[in-house]
């Protein structure tokens, strides 16, 4: 078996034993944030491997790095539950296991109260019950059918020419992972430890829809919110002042220069162009508003020369809001999250090692010991590797195991 470094301590879910089951990203990534505070979780994946161990983006040998996001802190064993026998093994695994998370395919065809049953949560499109309940779906269906996707769409300058048909592309899936660890920890804390245990039924059309707090609000003050055009007169103004886009040389920011005050210093910052001496473009906060597309067009020409950096730190100095429009290479580089440690080394069987988020917060206990991160860790086996784990965890069936491992950290 592949090893981590060691953490100071276990974590608060230390002795927690968690079983997986099936293809989901929600799935995968509420099981790991569980085995981020010390549980103990076994995923089982079928014997062809799970499907998202191709999913790109991919390193040079053909691992994928989601798949490694998702699944690195676990224990990883190939059984085909299609089967009688593989039933009675899952069955097995489950009688000793405190939690079960699995999909709705995983384990459709299982007897559902199962003595021994622990608590279990099952994740599906639409749920268990209801008239949709068999229905096929995608993550990109269940955006659109949730309104969710319609809701990311809104709103648009011309939304003939902008159909709503693009949608988020992990993220509903990650927080629905989130909605399936909190539903987990609710089960446990239920069930007390008592066998069969509660039955948590996650839909994730339920938890999208769940996340539209701003449209239903809308509706219920009387909007139409069916409209996607873009209101022009709110022009860009957010929150009560103005906000520019600006691109920069190397990235972009944002800044927001809203009072006249505030205007003036951002002024000596852009070292005072011509143009900020005319009052019928930029005099006062009124008329900077009316004219704030032409002035973002004119701040531009400027910002273009400069680092977004630069710009920022000037814009501090002058005690102008701004902050960088951050790319995924600037989080990396990003002096704070690398102060708390935030990257976790993702080290691949080809040598790749990639920067991976680890827990999004830090955790120290009344003692004062914190859970580790920021240290290097090992990418899930190959589904040829880790034969001795699954060995084990069948041993006392006695007999050799008749199903191969797919291996495990």
């Amino acid at each position: 078996m592949n090893r981590f470094t060691p953490h100071p301590f276990r974590g608060p879910l230390a002795g927690l034993k968690v079983l997986e089951l099936g293809s989901d990203i929600s799935v995968a990534f509420g099981a790991r944030l569980l085995a981020d505070l010390g549980a103990e979780v076994i995923k089982v994946e079928p014997p062809e491997g799970d499907p998202l161990r191709r999913e790109a983006p991919l390193t040079p040998a053909g691992e994928s790095a989601l798949f490694a996001y998702l699944n690195r802190g676990k224990a990883l064993i190939s059984l085909d539950g299609s089967t009688g026998e593989g039933w009675r093994l899952l069955d097995d695994l489950a009688g000793r296991s405190d939690l079960v998370i699995a999909t709705a395919e995983a384990v459709r065809g299982a007897e559902p109260d199962w003595a021994q049953r622990p608590a279990t949560l099952v994740v599906s499109p639409h749920g268990l019950s209801g008239p949709s309940t068999e229905r096929p779906s995608s993550s990109f269906v269940l955006q659109h059918a949730s309104g969710f996707a319609f809701h990311q769409a809104s709103p648009v300058t011309d939304p003939e020419a902008t159909a709503p048909v693009g949608c988020a592309d992990w993220e509903g899936d990650m927080a629905g992972g989130l909605v399936v660890a909190i539903a987990a920890l609710w089960a446990l804390e239920a069930g007390e430890g008592r066998r069969p245990g509660p039955l948590v039924d996650v839909s994730h059309e339920d938890l999208l829809v769940y996340m539209l707090v701003e449209p239903f609000a809308d509706w219920q003050a009387g909007l139409d919110v069916t409209n996607r055009r873009r209101d022009p007169e709110k022009g860009l103004t957010i929150a009560g002042g103005l906000v520019w886009y600006l691109p920069c040389a190397d990235g972009a920011v944002m800044v927001s220069p809203r009072e006249d005050h505030q205007w003036a210093r951002w002024c000596e910052v852009m070292g005072h162009p011509d143009w900020t001496r005319d009052e019928s473009l930029c005099g006062d906060r009124i008329v900077r508003t009316a004219n704030a597309a032409r002035l973002q067009a004119l701040m531009a020409q400027w910002s273009v020369t400069q680092a977004n950096r630069d710009v920022v730190e000037a814009a501090k100095a002058a005690r102008v809001a701004c902050f960088p429009v951050s790319t995924p290479h600037d989080l990396i580089e990003n002096v704070q999250l690398r102060a708390r440690r935030f990257f976790d080394e993702v080290r691949f069987a080809d040598g790749t090692v990639l920067p991976m988020p680890s827990l999004p917060f830090r955790f120290i206990d009344q003692g004062g010991e914190e859970l580790a991160r920021g240290g290097e860790a090992l990418a899930p086996a190959r589904a040829e590797d880790g034969a001795d784990l699954f060995e084990a965890l069948l041993a006392t069936r006695g007999g050799p195991a008749r199903h191969r491992a797919a291996g495990g950290l």
